[in-house]
């Protein structure tokens, strides 16, 4: 064994130059490679710097913290909205969608078209027809209910058409 420790002892002091010299090139090579990669490091740090702040000079943190704010807000407003809208459409179930007018001459000699027939339904197809005959006597108006696109009440030609017209209006 001590044989082995001499023989090592031996060679590094005949060779204690090279040695030397391998280890310097060794350092500085690290060196060089320490140097760079602080280089890098710096420019990383840099880069990452400018892109955790935004226009204002807030960091993404602040910035993340305003948008899921903001972000709650609108499912809020989303929310009411939603709402309303259900609220609106209920509402609008019985509104006046579809409407259709004819005009026509109920007595000759009469001068133009004064009377109308108007049908007035929503999008079930409910409603009224109403029907405007003026005449030399003076205006009578009729009042025709209308179920699911037909009326109890016979329609004339005129109240038939202004259904018609209606019903054939697309929403």
């Amino acid at each position: 064994m001590n044989n082995i420790f001499q023989q090592a002892s031996d060679f590094i002091s005949g060779n204690i130059v090279f040695i030397t010299l391998g280890l310097l090139v060794l350092c500085i090579v690290l060196v060089v490679l320490l140097a760079v990669n602080l280089g890098r490091t710096r420019k990383l740090a840099r880069r990452m710097s400018f892109f955790m702040r935004d226009t204002k000079g807030d960091s993404l943190e602040e910035v993340l913290e305003e948008v899921l704010e903001d972000n709650r807000e609108v499912k809020i407003r989303l929310k009411n909205n939603t709402n309303e809208i259900v609220k609106m459409n209920e509402i609008l179930i019985n509104a006046i969608t579809k409407t259709g007018i004819v005009k026509y001459n109920a007595f000759p000699g009469m001068a133009g078209k004064v009377s109308s027939s108007i049908a007035l339904l929503n999008n079930e197809n409910n409603g009224i027809v109403i029907n405007c005959m003026h005449g030399p006597e003076g205006c009578y108006t009729y009042v025709k209910e209308i179920m699911n696109a037909k009326s109890i009440n016979p329609l004339t030609k005129e109240d038939e058409e202004a259904l018609k017209i209606a019903l054939q209006m697309q929403i």
